[in-house]
């Protein structure tokens, strides 16, 4: 619920939330005050003589008179029915909403908020009946839709052919649709005005920079987006986004973790009583997380902090933690970050090593993720098992990037054991905009400029370069210049990348509009693909039990499965996901079986995809070997924090030790 938006310190009393503001009608202060009455001591009940209250303002920013909450709800549904996009302030934040089923108006959405093309809206549904014909439901997605903490959960689209009557525009080339229902009384009301239709609910921002949280701000920030606001005025202390998660058979993969979640915590799997210590996460999808003795507290959800603003909020959100654990700076013990050294969150991790005057522990960023599944698995401290961690970027000990490793680890230490052949990036990060750049960079280090040039021609690559023939001609300059200069192109062994090139090379996704985007479209094309109708087998060397994955070898596998007419994309899409998931599970077993290891785990945002995790878990639990995953910590970047404060309390009692 309001709690976590509203509490200042603790102990969790009216007179220290934001609700202060507000004093009780005499009827209320009566119902607060009766042991007997259920809302005794109920710390931020109110009503509307106490307040909050709503107001409505139009796009001059002008408050409209109205004098009745039910002429104020009228006249919102109204405007929603028009197809206006409304701003509405909620319990942590403030959403964009308008209708789901109007594309013009959702493309006014899209347009207005600026960098936000393709990436999927979430939809707020009054009751599951409305969806219920044309997307699948799980007793777990329902029981988690329904519960108290009212998240949004991704749920499939029916492979009967039913359509929807919601835009296409919501979640374009995906194969699922992130619904909640109302968790506020304003919700449930505009649902009694409006009737059974179904409501995009978008966190009100511009793309990329935290939701504005005070009144002024939302209306400037959000001026020229929205067509009207309904704004409260009880202060919102800590933004706190909607969380987000998906469901893999009756395991929960938190997406995003925040309202409905924060502040829990996790309790640690073995003894620890250092008093405090703080976590500041990576770069992108961050969370903060802090340490009181047995228990980490990760904090609400971040975002990318790569810009000035969400930077701040990092800053804040760890500080008001901190303030809620009623950890003084005296019982900070270490200041752990990710081991990347050019991360916004590493430079804020040593500040803060500087100003506490304490130790700053680096945690690898593969290790980081696999520490959060130990811990959450309970392995004991003295259990080693195998982690398949598999995401887009990780800095890497040889100076690499990292993202589809294979390590032996015990909570102090790890060893790299196996991971996906490295591939150049020719222009760095402009490969993870642009899959053509990644494709090509595999193709010119798989067959040489000649043999590539062949196939660009053929695919016509050049057409999905920022600036056409003369990126490609660029592209293949660098590339040639490379070989007499040592290091000047970075290597990857990232999954996401491989992802990536086969999604375009499927005809999934062109070019990456958000973060995930080209992955994401690659699961939606073998949504409802049979991998039966494909064969293809992944390569794999092995020396002295270190495995290297050939994905050069398998993008040049899947090129000539696409030139064959009677191949469907969909169906590569799907033997693909299959076939590489299998592949690091045997590797996984291989090892596990040479080493003596109990447990093999998945971790990292590619263990999202459906199908390549499932086919890891078929192949390790076929072979009688225990198989880890997450359902409370992310396996994305939102856990990296988590693992961060695992893997520093271990260096921390080694050096105290020595």
């Amino acid at each position: 619920g309001p709690r976590f938006t509203t509490v200042k310190q603790l102990p969790y009393d009216r007179i220290r939330t934001t609700m202060t503001e507000f004093p009780f009608c005499e009827l209320c202060w009566e119902e607060y005050s009766d042991f007997e009455n259920r809302r005794f001591h109920a710390q931020t009940f109110s009503c509307a003589i106490c307040g909050p209250n709503y107001k409505l303002f139009n796009n001059k920013l002008e408050e409209i008179e109205i004098h009745h909450n039910e002429n104020l709800l009228l006249e919102t549904t109204k405007r929603l029915k028009q197809g206006k996009i409304g701003a509405i302030k909620g319990i942590g934040g403030v959403h964009l909403v308008c209708l789901a089923d109007q594309d013009n108006t959702i493309l006014n959405l899209r347009n207005r908020k600026g960098d936000r093309k393709y990436k999927p809206f979430a939809v707020m549904v009054p009751n599951l009946e409305i969806i219920s014909n044309d997307f699948i439901i799980s007793k777990k997605e329902e029981s988690l839709l329904k519960s108290f903490r009212r998240p949004i959960v991704l749920l499939n689209k029916k492979n009967d052919g039913n359509k929807s009557d919601l835009s296409e525009l919501i979640a374009p080339g995906l194969k699922n649709i992130g619904f909640m229902l109302p968790y506020s009384g304003i919700h449930h009301l505009i649902f009694d005005f409006l009737g059974k239709k179904p409501l995009i609910y978008t966190s009100g921002n511009t793309s990329h920079i935290p939701m504005p949280i005070e009144n002024q701000e939302i209306l400037k920030e959000l001026d020229g987006i929205a067509d009207f606001f309904l704004l409260h005025n009880r202060n919102i202390y800590q933004r706190a986004d909607d969380s987000v998660l998906r469901v893999h058979g009756i395991k929960k993969k938190l997406i995003r973790r925040s309202r409905g979640y924060v502040p829990e915590y996790y309790s640690l799997p073995f003894e620890c009583k250092i008093p405090g210590a703080i976590a500041t996460g990576p770069e992108l999808n961050v969370t903060g997380a802090l340490l009181r003795r047995n228990r980490i507290f990760p904090t609400q959800h971040i975002g990318n902090v790569t810009r000035l603003e969400t930077y701040n909020f990092l800053k804040d959100a760890i500080f008001h933690m901190k303030n809620l654990l009623q950890i003084k700076d005296s019982e900070i013990n270490f200041i752990t970050t990710d081991a990347h050294p050019a991360f916004e969150s590493t430079k804020l991790g040593k500040d803060l090593s500087e100003k506490y005057e304490v130790p700053l522990y680096p945690i690898q960023h593969h290790f980081a993720h696999i520490l959060g599944l130990m811990a959450e698995n309970e392995i004991p401290i003295n259990e080693k098992i195998i982690g398949i961690s598999t995401d887009g970027v990780g800095f890497g000990d040889d100076g690499n990037i990292w993202g589809g490793e294979i390590l032996l680890c015990d909570y102090e230490s790890y060893q790299r054991l196996g991971h996906l052949q490295y591939q150049p990036m020719i222009g760095g990060d402009r490969c993870t905009t642009y899959p053509a750049r990644m494709l090509a960079s595999i193709l010119l280090k798989t067959m040489g400029e000649e043999e590539a040039r062949k196939q660009f021609e053929y695919l016509n690559l050049s057409k999905d370069l920022e600036y056409g023939k003369d990126e490609l001609k660029l592209l293949i300059k660098t590339y040639n210049s490379s070989k007499k200069s040592y290091n000047t192109i970075p290597l990857t062994s990232s999954t996401g990348r491989i992802f990536d090139s086969v999604s375009y090379l499927l005809g999934a996704c062109q070019i990456k509009t958000y973060r995930g985007e080209p992955a994401m479209r690659l699961e939606g094309l073998a949504y409802r693909g049979n991998p039966n109708k494909i064969d293809l087998k992944i390569e794999y060397q092995e020396k002295n039990k270190y495995y290297i994955i050939n994905t050069g070898k398998l993008i040049l596998d899947i090129l000539d499965l696409q030139k064959i007419k009677s191949n469907r994309v969909k169906d590569i899409a799907a033997k693909f996901q299959k076939e590489i998931g299998k592949t690091f599970a045997e590797i996984s077993v291989n090892l596990a079986k040479y080493y003596d290891i109990k447990y093999i785990g998945i971790t990292g945002g590619v263990s999202y995809n459906y199908s390549f995790a499932k086919e890891v878990k078929n192949v390790v639990q076929s072979k009688g070997i225990r198989f880890l995953e997450h359902d409370k910590i992310a396996p994305g970047d939102a856990g990296i924090s988590t693992g961060q404060i695992i893997g520093a309390i271990f260096k921390y009692k080694t050096n105290i030790e020595s």
